[in-house]
């Protein structure tokens, strides 16, 4: 009969051991016992999955509706350690869409107050949160990531993480979002997808366009997270191989063959 430690007894057997949660959470898993709050992970992900996600490496560019909602479910699922870039704070018009902007948290540090709520919602998960671009930050960093999550909101700075990401041979997951309508696909390095999206980073995205509403964010985002846990899991995926169109509006997704890639 499988044990199901609770959360107050992980985290008082950390500070008994001056351990860290997250080690106290492996330590269950590797002997076979499911943290309580993973219950409901389990009879889709078994304790060695759940145990190869506490050490995974998750870095997630942007901190806006795709991204706060990304890092929210890959907490929940109880990815180990998620690293955030994002240089903003807070205002007004993040409200309609973002997680954990509320009128409280204006003017706060997009990452900061993240990195609260994270904590509030799995302690094991170890967060690390850089108040600025990405590209203004050090790039061993993403070197040090098992996968990236794009949740940018400008072409400039997606055409460059994708080349970054190759580089250092990292799978990236795209996302983009304007109105009732969506893009997804995963990157794996060779795939020039995004060059042909993006012939130009004077383009203006989607999302510039047509605004962003709340759930079209929190619906790519969660197929964000999707993919993400898929590569972390070694799972094959059909997105490697295709763009994902989505239409919230007609209730509708296409998958179109990419024919640029020289990937496996």
């Amino acid at each position: 009969m499988i044990k199901w430690p609770e959360l107050k007894d992980i985290l008082a057997l950390a500070k008994e051991r001056g351990l860290t949660p997250l080690e106290i959470e492996k330590e269950h898993l590797a002997q076979g016992e499911v943290p309580l709050h993973y219950q409901r992970n389990y009879s889709t992900i078994s304790p060695a999955e759940q145990l190869k996600l506490l050490d995974s490496r998750v870095g997630v560019c942007g901190c806006g509706g795709l991204g706060m909602n990304v890092i929210n479910y890959l907490a929940r699922l109880g990815v180990g350690h998620i690293t955030v870039w994002d240089p903003d704070i807070f205002s007004e018009n993040n409200l309609n869409r973002q997680l954990f902007s509320t009128f409280d948290s204006l003017g706060k540090s997009k990452v900061e107050v993240c990195r609260t709520f994270v904590q509030k919602i799995n302690p094991a998960v170890s967060f690390t949160a850089i108040p600025a671009k990405w590209e203004e930050s050090d790039a061993d960093l993403i070197y040090q990531q098992q996968v990236m999550v794009d949740a940018l909101d400008n072409i400039p700075s997606r055409l460059a993480l994708a080349q970054v990401c190759e580089k250092a041979n990292i799978p990236l997951v795209h996302a983009a979002v304007g109105g009732w309508y969506g893009q997804l696909t995963v990157i794996m390095p060779g795939d020039r997808i995004l060059q042909e999206i993006y012939r130009s980073s004077d383009q203006q995205g989607i999302e510039k366009e047509q605004g962003t509403l709340s759930f079209t964010a929190a619906i790519l985002a969660g197929m964000e997270a999707v993919e993400t846990v898929k590569l972390l899991l070694g799972i094959e995926s059909d997105v490697r191989h295709n763009l994902c169109l989505v239409d919230l509006l007609n209730m509708s997704l296409d998958m179109l063959p990419k024919c640029n890639t020289n990937v496996n």
